[in-house]
Protein backbone atom coordinates (compact mmCIF):
# COMPACT_ATOMS: atom_id res chain seq x y z
CA UNK A 1 0.00 0.00 0.00
CA UNK A 2 1.27 3.52 -0.89
CA UNK A 3 0.72 6.35 1.44
CA UNK A 4 -0.59 9.69 0.13
CA UNK A 5 3.04 10.71 0.17
CA UNK A 6 4.32 7.63 -1.58
CA UNK A 7 1.98 8.80 -4.20
CA UNK A 8 2.46 12.87 -4.49
CA UNK A 9 6.75 11.29 -4.96
CA UNK A 10 5.13 9.19 -7.99
CA UNK A 11 3.14 11.96 -9.69
CA UNK A 12 6.80 14.35 -9.21
CA UNK A 13 8.46 12.38 -10.66
CA UNK A 14 6.48 11.48 -13.54
CA UNK A 15 6.31 15.32 -13.88
CA UNK A 16 10.19 15.74 -13.99
CA UNK A 17 10.27 12.67 -16.50
CA UNK A 18 7.82 13.84 -18.58
CA UNK A 19 11.07 15.84 -20.95
CA UNK A 20 13.51 13.66 -20.55
CA UNK A 21 11.73 10.18 -20.87
CA UNK A 22 8.11 10.07 -21.64
CA UNK A 23 7.59 6.74 -22.19
CA UNK A 24 8.90 6.17 -17.93
CA UNK A 25 7.10 8.88 -17.11
CA UNK A 26 3.76 7.74 -17.96
CA UNK A 27 4.55 4.82 -16.61
CA UNK A 28 4.67 6.07 -13.38
CA UNK A 29 1.58 8.11 -14.05
CA UNK A 30 -0.01 4.66 -14.34
CA UNK A 31 1.58 3.33 -11.32
CA UNK A 32 0.10 6.67 -9.22
CA UNK A 33 -3.72 6.13 -10.41
CA UNK A 34 -3.56 2.40 -8.93
CA UNK A 35 -2.21 3.71 -5.95
CA UNK A 36 -5.09 6.62 -6.20
CA UNK A 37 -7.60 3.67 -7.11
CA UNK A 38 -6.68 1.67 -3.91
CA UNK A 39 -6.51 4.62 -1.91
CA UNK A 40 -9.92 5.24 -2.63
CA UNK A 41 -10.98 2.03 -1.56
CA UNK A 42 -9.21 2.70 1.78
CA UNK A 43 -10.12 6.14 3.00
CA UNK A 44 -14.04 5.99 1.66
CA UNK A 45 -14.33 9.79 3.53
CA UNK A 46 -12.42 10.77 0.30
CA UNK A 47 -13.28 8.99 -2.03
CA UNK A 48 -13.84 11.62 -4.36
CA UNK A 49 -10.67 13.31 -4.29
CA UNK A 50 -9.14 10.11 -4.67
CA UNK A 51 -10.36 8.99 -7.78
CA UNK A 52 -10.21 12.87 -9.47
CA UNK A 53 -6.71 12.66 -8.95
CA UNK A 54 -6.63 9.06 -10.21
CA UNK A 55 -8.20 10.50 -13.46
CA UNK A 56 -5.91 12.83 -13.97
CA UNK A 57 -2.94 10.73 -13.45
CA UNK A 58 -4.59 7.95 -16.05
CA UNK A 59 -5.34 11.05 -18.23
CA UNK A 60 -1.64 12.73 -18.65
CA UNK A 61 -0.22 8.51 -18.50
CA UNK A 62 -2.55 7.53 -21.67
CA UNK A 63 -1.68 11.36 -23.39
CA UNK A 64 2.31 10.42 -22.85
CA UNK A 65 1.57 7.23 -24.51
CA UNK A 66 -0.68 8.13 -27.38
CA UNK A 67 2.00 10.73 -28.00
CA UNK A 68 4.79 8.50 -28.57
CA UNK A 69 2.78 6.22 -30.13
CA UNK A 70 2.20 9.00 -32.68
CA UNK A 71 5.71 9.50 -33.05
CA UNK A 72 6.78 6.34 -33.97
CA UNK A 73 3.85 6.06 -36.94
CA UNK A 74 5.31 9.45 -37.97
CA UNK A 75 8.64 8.09 -38.40
CA UNK A 76 9.26 5.31 -40.99
CA UNK A 77 11.99 3.50 -42.00
CA UNK A 78 14.17 3.87 -44.83
CA UNK A 79 13.38 1.77 -48.24
CA UNK A 80 15.79 0.18 -50.77
CA UNK A 81 15.12 3.04 -53.54
CA UNK A 82 18.37 4.20 -55.23
CA UNK A 83 19.08 6.77 -57.65
CA UNK A 84 18.95 4.17 -60.31
CA UNK A 85 15.18 2.92 -59.52
CA UNK A 86 13.84 6.72 -60.58
CA UNK A 87 13.73 7.35 -64.45
CA UNK A 88 15.32 10.55 -65.46
CA UNK A 89 16.84 13.77 -62.99
CA UNK A 90 19.87 13.05 -63.51
CA UNK A 91 21.40 16.54 -63.68
CA UNK A 92 19.04 17.11 -60.30
CA UNK A 93 20.46 13.43 -58.95
CA UNK A 94 24.05 14.96 -59.97
CA UNK A 95 22.89 18.22 -58.17
CA UNK A 96 22.32 16.26 -55.54
CA UNK A 97 25.06 14.23 -55.04
CA UNK A 98 27.61 17.56 -54.48
CA UNK A 99 25.21 19.18 -52.02
CA UNK A 100 23.91 16.54 -49.92
CA UNK A 101 25.69 12.94 -50.58
CA UNK A 102 29.44 13.44 -50.94
CA UNK A 103 29.15 16.14 -47.72
CA UNK A 104 28.28 12.92 -45.83
CA UNK A 105 30.30 10.52 -46.78
CA UNK A 106 33.37 12.60 -47.30
CA UNK A 107 33.02 15.87 -44.47
CA UNK A 108 36.80 15.37 -43.88
CA UNK A 109 37.43 16.77 -47.83
CA UNK A 110 34.55 19.31 -47.23
CA UNK A 111 36.05 20.34 -44.13
CA UNK A 112 38.80 20.83 -45.64
CA UNK A 113 37.45 23.52 -47.67
CA UNK A 114 35.49 24.78 -45.16
CA UNK A 115 32.15 23.29 -46.37
CA UNK A 116 30.13 21.09 -43.87
CA UNK A 117 26.99 18.42 -44.47
CA UNK A 118 23.56 19.73 -42.61
CA UNK A 119 21.49 22.79 -43.54
CA UNK A 120 18.25 22.66 -45.23
CA UNK A 121 16.94 21.61 -49.03
CA UNK A 122 13.55 22.75 -50.22
CA UNK A 123 12.43 20.52 -53.33
CA UNK A 124 9.34 21.91 -55.12
CA UNK A 125 7.72 21.46 -58.60
CA UNK A 126 4.08 20.24 -59.55
CA UNK A 127 2.66 16.72 -57.61
CA UNK A 128 3.64 13.01 -58.56
CA UNK A 129 7.51 14.04 -60.45
CA UNK A 130 9.50 12.35 -57.40
CA UNK A 131 10.04 14.98 -54.59
CA UNK A 132 9.09 11.75 -51.95
CA UNK A 133 10.91 9.16 -54.35
CA UNK A 134 14.15 11.63 -54.69
CA UNK A 135 14.78 12.16 -50.69
CA UNK A 136 14.25 8.37 -49.85
CA UNK A 137 16.76 7.23 -51.96
CA UNK A 138 19.18 10.27 -51.57
CA UNK A 139 19.13 9.16 -47.78
CA UNK A 140 20.08 5.24 -48.72
CA UNK A 141 22.82 6.73 -51.32
CA UNK A 142 24.16 8.74 -48.66
CA UNK A 143 24.02 5.94 -46.00
CA UNK A 144 22.17 8.37 -43.49
CA UNK A 145 19.08 7.13 -41.08
CA UNK A 146 15.85 8.75 -42.63
CA UNK A 147 13.26 10.10 -40.99
CA UNK A 148 10.30 11.05 -43.14
CA UNK A 149 7.39 13.13 -41.52
CA UNK A 150 4.19 14.82 -43.12
CA UNK A 151 3.99 17.96 -41.70
CA UNK A 152 0.31 17.85 -41.63
CA UNK A 153 0.86 15.20 -39.04
CA UNK A 154 2.95 17.23 -36.44
CA UNK A 155 0.49 19.76 -36.01
CA UNK A 156 -2.16 19.70 -33.67
CA UNK A 157 -5.13 22.05 -32.52
CA UNK A 158 -4.07 22.14 -28.71
CA UNK A 159 -1.95 25.05 -27.40
CA UNK A 160 1.98 23.96 -27.74
CA UNK A 161 1.92 20.38 -29.01
CA UNK A 162 3.26 21.16 -32.25
CA UNK A 163 6.18 22.87 -30.94
CA UNK A 164 6.82 19.99 -28.76
CA UNK A 165 6.26 17.40 -31.32
CA UNK A 166 8.65 19.13 -33.77
CA UNK A 167 11.27 19.24 -30.52
CA UNK A 168 10.79 15.75 -29.96
CA UNK A 169 11.77 15.06 -34.00
CA UNK A 170 14.68 16.79 -33.99
CA UNK A 171 15.83 14.65 -30.43
CA UNK A 172 15.00 11.72 -32.19
CA UNK A 173 17.28 12.88 -35.19
CA UNK A 174 20.29 13.75 -32.85
CA UNK A 175 20.01 10.52 -31.48
CA UNK A 176 21.81 8.63 -34.46
CA UNK A 177 23.30 11.03 -36.92
CA UNK A 178 23.96 11.37 -40.26
CA UNK A 179 20.47 11.65 -40.38
CA UNK A 180 18.08 12.70 -42.98
CA UNK A 181 14.68 14.11 -41.83
CA UNK A 182 12.01 14.62 -44.86
CA UNK A 183 8.97 16.86 -44.44
CA UNK A 184 6.32 15.71 -47.00
CA UNK A 185 3.68 18.68 -47.65
CA UNK A 186 5.70 21.16 -46.39
CA UNK A 187 3.44 24.28 -47.06
CA UNK A 188 1.47 22.55 -44.12
CA UNK A 189 4.06 23.20 -41.35
CA UNK A 190 6.16 26.11 -42.93
CA UNK A 191 3.22 27.94 -44.17
CA UNK A 192 3.61 32.10 -44.82
CA UNK A 193 3.26 33.77 -41.33
CA UNK A 194 2.29 37.13 -42.44
CA UNK A 195 -1.71 36.36 -42.44
CA UNK A 196 -1.26 33.15 -39.98
CA UNK A 197 -2.76 32.14 -36.78
CA UNK A 198 -1.17 32.75 -33.52
CA UNK A 199 -0.40 28.94 -33.37
CA UNK A 200 1.20 28.25 -36.48
CA UNK A 201 3.42 31.19 -36.28
CA UNK A 202 4.37 29.48 -32.91
CA UNK A 203 5.19 26.61 -34.82
CA UNK A 204 7.84 28.24 -37.77
CA UNK A 205 9.36 30.08 -34.70
CA UNK A 206 9.77 26.40 -33.20
CA UNK A 207 11.05 25.04 -36.32
CA UNK A 208 13.27 27.69 -36.64
CA UNK A 209 14.85 27.67 -33.45
CA UNK A 210 15.52 24.07 -34.18
CA UNK A 211 17.53 24.71 -37.51
CA UNK A 212 19.74 27.54 -35.96
CA UNK A 213 20.73 25.33 -33.06
CA UNK A 214 21.08 22.51 -35.53
CA UNK A 215 23.87 24.64 -37.38
CA UNK A 216 25.33 26.39 -33.75
CA UNK A 217 26.17 22.40 -32.76
CA UNK A 218 27.50 21.16 -35.84
CA UNK A 219 25.52 18.45 -36.16
CA UNK A 220 24.85 16.03 -39.07
CA UNK A 221 21.45 16.54 -39.73
CA UNK A 222 19.84 17.47 -43.04
CA UNK A 223 16.76 18.79 -44.01
CA UNK A 224 14.70 17.97 -47.12
CA UNK A 225 11.22 19.11 -47.51
CA UNK A 226 8.81 18.84 -50.14
CA UNK A 227 5.98 21.28 -51.44
CA UNK A 228 3.78 21.55 -54.18
CA UNK A 229 3.18 25.42 -53.13
CA UNK A 230 6.29 26.80 -52.37
CA UNK A 231 4.97 30.25 -52.35
CA UNK A 232 3.30 29.41 -49.14
CA UNK A 233 6.49 28.51 -47.45
CA UNK A 234 7.85 31.35 -45.23
CA UNK A 235 10.61 33.58 -46.49
CA UNK A 236 12.37 33.40 -43.22
CA UNK A 237 12.74 29.50 -43.87
CA UNK A 238 14.23 29.97 -47.57
CA UNK A 239 17.17 31.95 -45.87
CA UNK A 240 20.83 30.95 -46.28
CA UNK A 241 21.40 28.28 -43.46
CA UNK A 242 18.29 26.77 -43.24
CA UNK A 243 16.01 25.95 -46.94
CA UNK A 244 18.32 28.05 -48.62
CA UNK A 245 18.86 25.53 -51.42
CA UNK A 246 15.68 25.30 -53.43
CA UNK A 247 15.78 22.36 -56.21
CA UNK A 248 13.09 22.38 -58.97
CA UNK A 249 11.65 18.99 -59.72
CA UNK A 250 10.21 19.08 -62.94
CA UNK A 251 7.87 16.80 -64.94
CA UNK A 252 9.80 13.98 -66.81
CA UNK A 253 11.58 14.82 -70.35
CA UNK A 254 11.27 12.45 -73.34
CA UNK A 255 14.08 9.87 -72.48
CA UNK A 256 13.29 10.26 -68.50
CA UNK A 257 9.52 9.20 -69.39
CA UNK A 258 10.97 6.40 -71.85
CA UNK A 259 13.21 5.15 -68.62
CA UNK A 260 10.01 5.60 -66.17
CA UNK A 261 8.02 3.58 -68.70
CA UNK A 262 10.75 0.41 -68.87
CA UNK A 263 11.01 0.49 -65.09
CA UNK A 264 7.49 0.22 -64.44
CA UNK A 265 6.82 -2.94 -67.48
CA UNK A 266 9.79 -4.47 -66.46
CA UNK A 267 8.75 -7.73 -64.51
CA UNK A 268 5.07 -7.62 -66.63
CA UNK A 269 4.11 -9.53 -69.86
CA UNK A 270 4.65 -7.68 -72.64
CA UNK A 271 4.45 -7.40 -76.42
CA UNK A 272 6.86 -5.61 -78.78
CA UNK A 273 6.46 -2.11 -77.58
CA UNK A 274 7.46 1.12 -79.64
CA UNK A 275 8.45 3.13 -77.42
CA UNK A 276 9.34 6.01 -79.50
CA UNK A 277 5.39 6.31 -79.82
CA UNK A 278 4.99 5.80 -76.02
CA UNK A 279 7.00 8.66 -74.83
CA UNK A 280 5.52 10.76 -77.62
CA UNK A 281 1.84 10.39 -76.33
CA UNK A 282 2.52 10.53 -72.79
CA UNK A 283 4.34 14.72 -73.33
CA UNK A 284 3.01 16.23 -70.03
CA UNK A 285 2.72 12.94 -68.30
CA UNK A 286 4.26 13.38 -64.26
CA UNK A 287 5.78 9.91 -63.32
CA UNK A 288 2.57 9.25 -61.48
CA UNK A 289 0.35 9.83 -64.14
CA UNK A 290 2.76 6.69 -66.25
CA UNK A 291 2.64 4.20 -63.31
CA UNK A 292 -1.18 4.68 -62.96
CA UNK A 293 -1.72 4.29 -67.12
CA UNK A 294 0.51 1.34 -66.94
CA UNK A 295 -1.58 0.29 -64.26
CA UNK A 296 -4.78 0.56 -66.31
CA UNK A 297 -3.34 -1.22 -69.40
CA UNK A 298 -2.02 -3.99 -67.46
CA UNK A 299 -5.91 -4.69 -66.07
CA UNK A 300 -7.16 -4.85 -69.67
CA UNK A 301 -5.72 -8.18 -70.82
CA UNK A 302 -5.61 -9.18 -66.88
CA UNK A 303 -9.64 -8.74 -66.85
CA UNK A 304 -10.07 -10.72 -70.10
CA UNK A 305 -7.97 -13.64 -68.33
CA UNK A 306 -11.19 -13.98 -65.87
CA UNK A 307 -13.83 -14.21 -69.00
CA UNK A 308 -11.25 -16.20 -71.47
CA UNK A 309 -9.51 -18.45 -69.62
CA UNK A 310 -6.16 -17.01 -71.69
CA UNK A 311 -3.16 -14.97 -70.90
CA UNK A 312 -2.18 -12.72 -73.17
CA UNK A 313 0.49 -9.69 -72.76
CA UNK A 314 -0.04 -6.20 -72.54
CA UNK A 315 -0.16 -5.02 -76.41
CA UNK A 316 0.47 -1.28 -77.61
CA UNK A 317 -3.29 -1.09 -77.63
CA UNK A 318 -3.55 -1.59 -73.99
CA UNK A 319 -1.11 1.35 -73.69
CA UNK A 320 -2.39 3.49 -75.89
CA UNK A 321 -6.18 2.95 -73.85
CA UNK A 322 -4.22 3.68 -70.25
CA UNK A 323 -3.13 6.82 -71.79
CA UNK A 324 -6.64 8.08 -73.09
CA UNK A 325 -8.25 7.07 -69.63
CA UNK A 326 -5.35 9.15 -67.92
CA UNK A 327 -5.88 12.36 -66.88
CA UNK A 328 -2.85 14.62 -66.01
CA UNK A 329 -3.22 17.27 -63.77
CA UNK A 330 0.45 19.47 -64.56
CA UNK A 331 -0.94 21.88 -66.94
CA UNK A 332 -3.14 22.97 -64.01
CA UNK A 333 -0.90 23.25 -61.71
CA UNK A 334 1.81 25.05 -64.02
CA UNK A 335 -0.92 27.69 -64.72
CA UNK A 336 -2.06 27.98 -60.73
CA UNK A 337 1.77 27.93 -59.85
CA UNK A 338 2.68 30.65 -62.05
CA UNK A 339 0.10 32.73 -60.93
CA UNK A 340 0.86 32.56 -57.29
CA UNK A 341 4.38 33.15 -57.89
CA UNK A 342 3.51 36.31 -60.03
CA UNK A 343 1.32 37.62 -57.51
CA UNK A 344 3.56 37.23 -54.89
CA UNK A 345 6.90 39.05 -56.86
CA UNK A 346 8.68 35.45 -56.67
CA UNK A 347 9.54 35.44 -59.94
CA UNK A 348 13.78 35.65 -59.40
CA UNK A 349 13.01 32.76 -56.72
CA UNK A 350 11.21 30.14 -58.83
CA UNK A 351 12.70 31.24 -62.51
CA UNK A 352 12.93 27.43 -63.17
CA UNK A 353 8.91 27.02 -62.45
CA UNK A 354 8.34 30.21 -64.62
CA UNK A 355 10.41 28.87 -67.34
CA UNK A 356 8.84 25.71 -67.00
CA UNK A 357 5.31 27.17 -66.99
CA UNK A 358 5.71 29.28 -70.68
CA UNK A 359 6.89 25.90 -72.08
CA UNK A 360 3.26 24.20 -70.99
CA UNK A 361 1.77 27.34 -72.61
CA UNK A 362 3.53 26.85 -75.45
CA UNK A 363 2.74 23.39 -75.97
CA UNK A 364 -1.20 23.72 -74.94
CA UNK A 365 -1.38 26.04 -77.85
CA UNK A 366 0.54 23.67 -80.64
CA UNK A 367 -1.82 20.94 -79.23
Amino acid sequence: MCTKEEIITLIELAKRLEKTDPTDAARQYFLAAEALVRGAREHPEEERTYLELAQKSFLKGKELRDKRVQMKKLVKGKSEIMFEDIGGLEDLKSEIRMKIIEPFKRPDLFNFYGKKAGGGILMYGPPGCGKSLMAKATANEAGANFIQVKSSDLKSKFVGETEKNIAELFEKAREKQPTIIFFDEFESLGSDRTDAPAHDKSAVAQLLTEMDGMEAKEQQILLLAATNEPWSVDVALRREGRFGVTLFIPPPDLEARREILQIHLANRPIEHLDYDVLVRLTEGFSGADLKAMCEMATDIPLKESFETGERRKISMEDLREGIKKTKSVLRQWFAKASEQVKRRKLQEDFSELIKMSETEKEMAVIN
